[in-house]
C-alpha cells in the first residue's frame, strides 16, 4: 500500500477540507479503512452518527466525550471523500449523507453546548443563554441549507421553464493592479477580518474554540459552578450566526438570478 506521504498527494490535492484541523490527522484513518471492506457511505453513515452522539454526550454532560466525538465526526467528514476517491466509488448516496451531516450536526452541537452551558446559570443569564443558543443553532442549520437555495431553483425551477426566467450575462473575471493606499489597506484589514469571523463559523474551527475555552474555564475557574467564558462565547457565536443569516438571505434576494446564472454558465461549459 502507498506511503501516508503517497496517500497525501494522490487523495488531499487540491480538496476541500482544512488543511491542518482535518487533513493531517484525516489520512491516517483513510489508510486504516482502505484495506478493509468499509464503504466510503458507510464511513459517511458512520460520521453523521458520531456527531449526533456527540451532541446527545455533550447534552448529557460528558464534556470530554463529547468533544473527543465531535472531532472524530470531523475527521471521518474527511475520510469518505479519500477512500471514495482512492477507491473511484462515487455516489449520489455518500454526498446526500454528507449534507445531511452538515445541515444537522453543527447546529444541534451548538444547541446541546447552550444547554449543558445553561445548567450552571440562574435567573434571566440562563433564558438568554438557552433561547439564544436556540436560535443560534438553527442560524447554522438554516446558512448551510441558504447556501444550496440557488443550485434546488436551478433544478426544480428555471431548467423546467427556462423561457419563464431571464437571467443576467455571466460577466468575465477582469484581474486589475491595485495601487497601495491607505484605503486599500483598509479594506484589505477588513476582508481579514470578515474572513476570520466568516471561517470561525466553520465546525472544525467552532469545536477548537469551545475546546480551548472550556480549558481556559478549567485552569482559571476551576471551582465556578458556572461557565463564565462559554456563556458568553455562546451569546456571541448565537448573535454572529443570526447577523450572517441575515445578511445572506438579504444578499442573496439580490444576488439570486446571478448566482443561477453561474450554475446554468457551469453547466454550459462542460
Amino acid at each position: 500500500m502507498e506511503s501516508i506521504k503517497e496517500l497525501r498527494v494522490k487523495l488531499q490535492t487540491n480538496q476541500l477540507g482544512h488543511p491542518i484541523l482535518q487533513r493531517v490527522l484525516s489520512i491516517y484513518l483513510t489508510r486504516i479503512v482502505i484495506p478493509t471492506n468499509i464503504t466510503a457511505n458507510q464511513v459517511s453513515a458512520a460520521m453523521l452518527v458520531v456527531g449526533l452522539l456527540a451532541s446527545l454526550s455533550i447534552f448529557l454532560g460528558y464534556i470530554w466525550l463529547g468533544f473527543f466525538l465531535i472531532y472524530l465526526s470531523i475527521l471521518l467528514d474527511a475520510v469518505d471523500g479519500e477512500v471514495a476517491r482512492y477507491r473511484k466509488t462515487f455516489s449520489l448516496q455518500g454526498i446526500y449523507l454528507d449534507l445531511v451531516n452538515h445541515l444537522a450536526t453543527q447546529g444541534l452541537f451548538f444547541l446541546a453546548l447552550a444547554f449543558w452551558v445553561a445548567e450552571g446559570e440562574l435567573g434571566v443569564m440562563r433564558s438568554v443563554v438557552l433561547i439564544l443558543g436556540t436560535i443560534g443553532a438553527f442560524a447554522m442549520s438554516l446558512r448551510r441549507a441558504n447556501g444550496d437555495l440557488h443550485r434546488e431553483i436551478f433544478v426544480h425551477h428555471y431548467s423546467e421553464h427556462p423561457e419563464q426566467f431571464s437571467l443576467p450575462q455571466v460577466p468575465a473575471k477582469v484581474v486589475g493592479s491595485s495601487t497601495a493606499n491607505p484605503a486599500s489597506f483598509i479594506r484589505a484589514l477588513f476582508g481579514l477580518v470578515k474572513k476570520a469571523i466568516y471561517q470561525s463559523e466553520y465546525l472544525a474551527i467552532m469545536v477548537i474554540v469551545f475546546f480551548l475555552t472550556f480549558l481556559l474555564e478549567l485552569v482559571f475557574f476551576p471551582m465556578a459552578s458556572s461557565h463564565s467564558l462559554l456563556k458568553w462565547l455562546i451569546i456571541v457565536y448565537a448573535a454572529v450566526s443570526c447577523l450572517y443569516l441575515l445578511r445572506e438571505v438579504i444578499g442573496g434576494y439580490y444576488s439570486i438570478e446571478g448566482r443561477v446564472a453561474l450554475v446554468k454558465e457551469k453547466l454550459a461549459s462542460k
